[in-house]
């Protein structure tokens, strides 16, 4: 994953009496400064200076599932505290850069279109959404075709959807070589046990979403950890969709269970909501991020996992390398927030101020403070 430290500011900003958060406790007051786009430790020339009033400084959170479609979803994702989002589904090279790179706003980094059967849940929700059966995988044979367009895309990663019925396991791993000749990470979407399994044996980086059907088995959550793959649960969109009462999508709590099994073994765990205004299972920008952080607590994990699992986790996963924690010479992605995230997550949603490569967010922020 490509770094950026893009940014429109050349002032130099001293933020005072501030805690910071280093990835494993909060710090005793101190001061941070923000050196045009990135973290500084020279304090000559300050053009500002910020009282922080003892407040916690955190790295920006890290958003590793959304689907934001409009300008309003990125500044609410900013708002919101998150300053890295990843955009999981595209379905034209002009839509993979089109909410890239804009200044004071959520770093969005995309994929292409997801691979997906003909015929499958996903296969006939992409020919609804844009009908180009060249987006669709065919089979084991026509994986190198698809890859290679989808490449030419110039995606930041690659997405494949297990499911049955669905791309046989072939072709899932097929894929997922075939990504990764090109230097790209994978990002598996799996949502029943089942597909879990497939998820796994692919070979895939990532494997986002927890089912709802029955939970997995710790002997998979141990295969998971021994291939050095990663889990996204999205508690959220789960949530939401166990609420539509389908058939087949049985208890929220088998997806709960499944990231409890994940954490007992040690699995890496980042944070994703699947964000969207798109399916039933509607999940908001930004707020749910914060509800995501307490699902996951709620599922076993503690407050400090979980603010891992927002920033110096992801920042590792998706190898970017300039993010992720509060140092000199990283990206300025800062949230300060006031009261203290490891005595009461809670916390997260009391946001004071948002910067993305050193430029404050000043735009909306209505409902940044929503519980």
């Amino acid at each position: 994953m490509s770094e950026d430290n893009s940014g429109s500011t050349d002032r130099k900003i001293a933020i005072d009496n501030v805690r910071v958060f280093d990835g494993e406790i909060i710090r005793p007051p101190s001061t941070v400064i923000i050196d045009g786009n990135i973290i500084g430790n020279d304090d000559s020339g300050i053009s500002d200076r910020i009282d922080g009033q003892g407040g916690v400084l955190l790295p920006g959170f890290i958003e590793s599932h959304s689907h934001p479609r409009k300008i309003t979803d990125l500044q609410s994702l900013t708002s919101h505290g998150i300053t890295t989002a990843f955009q999981l589904a595209c379905f034209s090279k002009e839509h993979v850069h089109s909410f890239q790179k804009l200044p004071g706003l959520v770093d969005v980094y995309s994929a292409g279109a997801p691979a997906a059967a003909p015929g499958s849940i996903h296969g006939n929700m992409i020919q609804n959404m844009v009908s180009m059966p060249n987006l669709l995988v065919q089979g084991e044979d026509d994986v190198a075709r698809w890859v290679d367009e989808q490449i030419s895309w110039q995606p930041d990663f690659i997405k494949l959807i297990a499911q049955t019925p669905g791309l046989s396991q072939e072709t899932l791993n097929a894929l997922v070589e075939g990504s990764h000749r090109h230097g790209k990470q994978v990002v598996c979407h799996a949502a029943d046990a089942n597909s879990h399994a497939q998820a796994m044996r692919s070979g895939a980086d990532q494997i986002h979403h927890t089912p709802l059907d029955k939970p997995i088995t710790a002997d998979l959550a141990q295969e998971v950890l021994s291939r050095g793959q990663i889990l996204v649960p999205t508690l959220s969109v789960m949530k939401a969709f166990a609420g539509l009462n389908r058939p087949g999508l049985t208890s929220y709590e088998s997806a709960r269970e499944s990231l409890r099994i994940y954490h007992e073994a040690r699995v890496p765990i980042t944070i994703g909501t699947d964000a969207n205004h798109e399916i039933a299972a509607v999940v908001s920008f930004g707020k749910s991020f914060h509800d995501e952080l307490e699902l996951m607590m709620e599922a076993g994990m503690t407050s400090l996992d979980v603010l891992r699992s927002a920033t110096v986790l992801p920042a590792k996963h998706w190898n970017l390398k300039d993010r992720g924690v509060i140092e000199p010479g990283r990206r300025a992605d800062l949230v300060l927030i006031e009261g203290d995230p490891i005595a009461d997550i809670k916390a997260t949603r009391n946001i004071k101020r948002v910067w993305v490569a050193g430029e404050e967010y000043t735009g909306p922020r209505e409902g940044a403070m929503e519980a």
